[in-house]
């Protein structure tokens, strides 16, 4: 039976990879999947941990990632499967309510075949769900969920427990949640950062969009142009922040320094 914890930078999977190492559960394998569109902070943030697991544990985390570009998908046309869209150019992640193509291809794909390439049949993995989303307990006995299960634990713990040791992630200045940098399911104020802190991850989904919206004009079907919920475009909501800059406060966040310093672990 192989043991395996799925690290995304977060602070929910980042605490329950620590406290299993930290307690002598059983952990063979813990596996980054890269979506080749996280910020740069969470690769950083992902080295240094990658770093630290190895000297205190002598743990590797393994990256996946996927056989795909995000442009590949996005620009790729819908098949048989799609009847009525079938050629229709895809387009970007349907909002919240559909699964997500890029999560499907740059996630959960490249995990599968890792799984068949290290010839993993039997496997249990660990969930970082916490003690807020018993609801989301999935069936099947593969899954394991020890922050609900043993450690009783939950988000604002999860934060406490990385404080505590200086282990923060320095994207929650920014962020309450991770994610990749053009997630649609990421909220307003979200994205709002976004076009503040990161602007090269800004530009880039202007990009994506502006493709997308001429090969319309060109006359080519597509599937989702929009990046916001009611059909906003970019320069809609480039207006909305300036707006909210401008007043200061309504996107604001602490200036309490966040302890990433490693310094206590």
């Amino acid at each position: 039976m192989v043991h395996i914890a799925t690290l995304s930078g977060g602070k929910d999977s980042t605490a329950i990879v620590d406290m299993l190492l930290h307690h002598g559960r059983p952990l063979d394998y813990i596996v980054f999947k890269d979506t080749l569109h996280e910020f740069e902070p969470m690769y950083r943030y992902v080295e240094r941990l990658s770093e630290y697991f190895k000297a205190r544990y002598d743990k590797e985390v393994v990256t996946l990632k996927p056989e795909i570009s995000f442009e590949d998908s996005v620009f790729g046309r819908l098949g048989e499967r799609s009847e009525k869209r079938q050629g229709w150019i895809r387009g970007l992640p349907m909002p919240i309510g559909y699964p997500c193509t890029w999560r499907r291809e740059a996630k959960n794909r490249p995990f599968e075949r890792w799984l068949k390439g290290q010839g993993i049949t039997e496997y249990k993995i660990y969930i970082g769900f916490t003690t807020s989303e018993i609801h989301r307990k999935m069936a099947g006995d593969e899954f394991l969920y020890p922050l609900i299960d043993d450690f009783c634990m939950s988000e604002t713990d999860c934060a406490a427990y990385l404080k505590e040791r200086e282990m923060e992630n320095p994207l929650y200045r920014y962020f309450t949640r991770t994610g990749c940098s053009f997630c649609p399911a990421q909220s307003d104020r979200s994205f709002f950062q976004v076009w503040k802190h990161f602007p090269k991850d800004w530009e880039y989904i202007k990009q994506i969009e502006a493709k997308l919206f001429q090969l319309e004009k060109q006359g080519e079907r597509v599937q989702n142009k929009y990046w916001f919920s009611g059909q906003r475009t970019c320069a809609d909501m480039e207006k909305e922040f300036k707006k909210a800059d401008k007043q200061s406060g309504l996107f604001d966040f602490s200036d309490e320094p966040l302890k990433d310093c490693f310094c206590k672990i």
